[in-house]
Order: C-alpha cells, then structure tokens, then sequence
C-alpha cells in the first residue's frame, strides 16, 4: 500500500526543512543526503521519492519562504510607524548577540557563496529569497516606490554585507566597527527624508 499524497508531502517538508537547517549551518559541500534524511528522521532510500539530486533539494531549501521576511509580514506594526518592523529587522541583523542566529536563519548570509558555485536552479531561489525581502523592506520605507526599492536593496545589502564579513575576520574591533557603521547607514536608509 503507498503512502497518501499528504503523507508524501509533509515528508518532503521535513525533508526541506532539515535540510535548510544543515545548509545554513554546515554549506553546501559540508553536508552529504545521508546527514539530511537522518536529520529528517528517514533513510537515505526515501530520499529519491521527492528529488532528483541533492542540487534539486539546495535549490528548494532556497525558495522556501524567507523566514526574516515571514518576521516582516508578522510585525506589520503601527500604522503611523510603516518602518517600525524594518527597523526591528535591521537590528536583529546587527544585535550583539544575534550572529550565529541571523547565520542560521539567512541564506542570503550563509549561503552565498554556495548559491554562486551551484546550478541557475538555485540562483533563481536565492534571487527570489532577495526579491522577497527587498519587496517587504520597501513597502515600509514611506517614499515613492522607485526610491524606497532603492533604498530597501542598500539596507539589505548594508545588512547581509556586514554579516558575512562580520562572521568571517578575526579581529574583533573591525567586526565591530563594520557592524556599528553598516547598522547606522541601513538604518538610515529606512529613515532618511527623500528629496
């Protein structure tokens, strides 16, 4: 007897699932099927029932829904404060104590290098993720919607640059340094008065 398209479907979310936790934490090349299904809680024999290559699953575990963006939609917050809840992102990126989580919980900081070495399958979930996140940063910058987009892709560049370098050196004060000048320029393109 098989199993019900339901059942397939959620095994193949715990699947997506433990995977994206394993990329954003071990990379690409550093995680193998086995590590994945194990992690899933299922044999390496299962996983060919839901994708052709391990390249297939990077690529799904990119385009599942930005877990930073979801935290946007949640916050909608104040009416009189559209940037309220970009601005609570910002920070989160560049709290003193949020590397390793805002690492474990951004492709677009773990895995980027990864995405550049891959297939255009995962390039374009990794495009989309991006897209997904500058979309929901402008909708909460109160300027025109060419300039709020503009503005939205520096501060998440500021925010993603900052991260990825701030995790790689060894020099505490320049980590620092990067992170408190990157905050206050992405900050300051949610709150600068255009033009």
């Amino acid at each position: 007897m098989g199993y019900s398209l339901e059942h397939k479907a959620r095994t193949r979310e715990r699947v997506v699932e433990a995977a994206a936790r394993l990329f954003r934490r071990y990379g690409y090349n550093g995680v193998g099927i086995d590590d994945i299904m194990a992690a899933a809680g299922l044999t390496r024999g299962g996983f060919y029932a839901h994708f052709r290559s391990k390249q297939e699953l990077f690529a799904a575990t990119l385009g599942e829904e930005l877990e930073l963006a979801r935290r946007l939609r949640r916050g909608e917050g104040d009416a009189d404060q559209p940037s309220a809840s970009a601005r609570a992102l910002i920070e989160f990126y560049f709290g003193a104590t949020s590397g390793a989580l805002v690492t474990s919980l951004c492709p677009l900081v773990s895995l980027s290098v990864d995405v550049a070495r891959g297939d255009a399958q995962a390039s374009a979930a990794y495009t989309a993720t991006l897209r997904d996140l500058v979309g929901e940063i402008a909708r909460r910058i109160p300027a025109p919607p060419e300039d709020a987009r503009q503005r939205a892709l520096a501060a998440v560049a500021l925010c993603v640059g900052a991260a990825v370098l701030g995790h790689a050196v060894n020099d505490e004060r320049l980590a620092v340094e990067l992170s408190s000048t990157c905050r206050e320029r992405a900050l300051n393109e949610l709150e600068r008065v255009a033009p």
